[in-house]
């Protein structure tokens, strides 16, 4: 479709990459906006995804090799709302945004980094840029769908957690607000929970700590179940009981327990004169000594294994109950575990390489990692799959996470446990089709398909850097920075957005420094400042005025000119929020995109992988292992 036919139009978004996110992010944003310019830029017509592109209405296609000037000015790069930079390759979507800027100094830049370190400083280079990870955004909805209705939404914020939840059992000192929704559906937010509302936590990491009978308790079940320590709790019955034999035939007990120990040894000598029931027990004693030498060489060889393998990966899952299973630690797979531990739940890794990324953050967390295949029935069994709540599939072979899932499936039937299984396909057609034909026992979500919403939202809202989910409402993660200038220079925290509608998470001194947590409300704001907040629309709108340097001081605030109740009723005299253009949750609270912001980056670098689906490994094998 050309631009003739399409007609000027706004606004005009332009996409670039080689991989079915930019289908779906297209398809996003003509369906957010039914009069938007959305211009691809493909680098041939190779992908099975082109088709399918080609036919979305609103959508022009243009193909050029290189993303230089020429093709950024004819994908209309110079006059575009937004541009979104989604191939794998980190250096060429930073040279390409650099292009951008010069063409336009005033574009929203959205650009696909692995190495979030380098996504961190390139993004102060432009006034309006957000750098986004593929599996920080598909994370929460893989936990969504492991845990089930614990918790609609999470976000993975430096290293705290924030997520949405009911506000029983939350400690108070990570609570941020109650949530409730108006009667149009906008989302407020409560000075204090109520006990039939929803709840927004921030969760600092607290790694699982065992008590003193918990772990006794464990020890003992793992003695139990060993089949080593069974065999040699027999067979050292057998030779007590040849002792008390010996005792029982006119020996004393000194003598008895020496010539027993001996002879358990191998070290018994022929007694010829001694009489034929002693002669019989030594040389029973005798054989299973013989018996028991292997059994203990095998549990200290076993034991001096097993102690290696938990310094390097963690204790050991044997004992677990209740868990999740994270099967593939790739990129998406250790955001996942990391995620998980943060709120709490227990977890263990499974992944068929000891060097897979995830395993040095489960060292660092003490999180068990079985070493095997995922489709191995013992691998699951030592993984504790058959005593966990969800196993979650995440290597990047389809094959793998297909048959491991139908594995997964046998236990469930096969267990009283309600287990949950969750997997990865890269396909989404496919997962739409296994989703239907398995039923409610597996969930089966797309890793482009879940990115795609997240794209779309950081294209079409200024400062927006994530978004959760509550039932019909969205709330917005954004950095807000405080211009010279503007309205809230030199005011206290507390007077930075409406009383429902924001809440400040985090203050940056400046861009780069360390984030202060949920800061002192009485805290000045100074030039230079970067606010870090949880808003809906209506108070972002609120707060980006107020931060900035253009507004007008004397013109009333036409949000707060009436008086607003903290009670999550619906907005007084006309005060209810405006359309979201488009901005409203995903129909599946499940499938719920997340991103990270990158002001609140670790300098943790994600690896870009040469197959066609984002975020592993690149060191994973043929597709035949998981």
């Amino acid at each position: 479709m050309s631009v003739d036919q399409l007609g000027e139009r706004s606004p005009s978004f332009v996409v670039c990459g080689d991989n079915p996110l930019v289908y779906q992010l297209a398809a996003q944003l003509v369906r957010r906006f039914a009069d938007a310019v959305v211009t691809v830029v493909l680098p041939n017509r190779r992908g099975g995804y082109v088709p399918l592109l080609e036919r979305l209405d609103g959508v022009r296609v243009l193909y050029a090799e290189r993303l230089d000037e020429e093709t950024l000015r004819a994908a209309g790069v110079a006059e575009a709302r937004s541009l979104a930079l989604v191939d794998q390759a980190d250096v060429e979507n930073f040279h390409a945004a650099l292009r951008a800027h010069e063409l336009n100094p005033d574009i929203r830049l959205v650009i696909r980094m692995f190495n979030t370190g380098l996504g961190f400083r390139v993004r102060t280079m432009f006034a309006d840029c957000v750098v986004l990870s593929i599996s920080e955004m598909a994370a929460p909805s893989f936990i969504a769908a492991a845990l089930g209705e614990k918790t609609l939404d999470y976000l993975r914020l430096g290293e705290r957690t924030l997520y949405v939840t009911g506000p029983s059992g939350i400690p108070d000192s990570t609570v941020v607000c109650g949530l409730a929704e108006s009667a149009a559906g906008d989302v407020r937010m409560l000075a204090s929970t109520r006990s039939d509302s929803r709840a927004l936590a921030l969760a600092a990491r607290a790694p699982h700590v065992l008590n003193r009978r918990r772990r006794w308790l464990l020890r003992f079940r793992y003695l139990v179940r060993h089949n080593l320590v069974r065999l040699m709790l027999a067979l050292m019955t057998l030779i007590i009981l040849g002792c008390v034999l010996m005792v029982a035939v006119g020996n004393a007990w000194g003598d008895a327990v020496y010539e027993t120990l001996l002879d358990a040894a191998g070290a018994a000598q022929p007694e010829h004169q001694r009489e034929p029931i002693f002669k019989a027990l030594q040389v029973a004693v005798v054989f299973i000594g013989l018996a028991l030498t292997p059994v203990v060489t095998a549990m200290v060889v076993g034991g001096v294994l097993r102690a290696q393998l938990s310094e390097q990966i963690g204790p050991e899952p044997s004992g677990f109950s209740g868990h999740v299973v994270v099967a593939g630690l790739g990129n998406v797979g250790m955001r996942v575990l990391e995620q998980l531990f943060d709120l709490g739940v227990q977890v263990v890794g499974l992944d068929y390489d000891e060097n897979a990324r995830g395993i040095a953050l489960a060292r660092t967390l003490g999180v068990p990692v079985v070493i095997g295949q995922a489709t191995w029935e013992d691998t699951l069994e030592a993984a504790g799959v058959s005593r966990a709540r969800a196993l979650v599939l995440l290597t990047s072979s389809d094959a793998v996470n297909l048959e491991a899932a139908l594995l997964g499936q046998s236990y469930h039937e096969q267990s009283h446990r309600n287990l949950q299984v969750v997997l990865r396909l890269s396909d989404d057609d496919l997962a739409e089709r296994v989703q239907r034909s398995l039923g409610d026992t597996v969930v089966v979500r797309s890793v482009f398909q879940l990115a795609a919403e997240g794209f779309a939202a950081a294209m079409a809202e200024r400062r927006v850097i994530a978004t959760l989910s509550i039932n019909g409402g969205t709330l917005m993660v954004a950095e807000v920075p405080v211009e010279a200038g503007s309205a809230l220079v030199g005011k206290p925290i507390r007077t930075a957005g409406l009383p429902v509608h924001t809440r400040v998470l985090a203050l940056q001194s400046a861009v780069g420094a360390e984030l202060e947590w949920q800061p002192d409300q009485e805290t000045l704001l100074a030039p230079g400042n970067q606010l870090v907040v949880v808003s809906n629309r209506t108070g972002l709108d609120h707060l980006l005025v107020q931060s900035s340097s253009t507004a007008d001081p004397a013109e009333p605030n036409p949000v707060s000119a009436n008086a607003i109740p903290d009670d999550g009723s619906a907005e007084p005299n006309g005060n209810a929020p405006r359309p979201t253009d488009g901005t409203t949750a995903p129909d599946d609270a499940a499938t719920m995109p997340s991103r990270r912001p990158t002001a609140l980056s670790d300098s943790a670098t994600e690896a870009p992988e040469d197959g066609a689906e984002p975020d592993d490994d690149p060191t994973e094998p043929d597709p035949v292992v998981a």
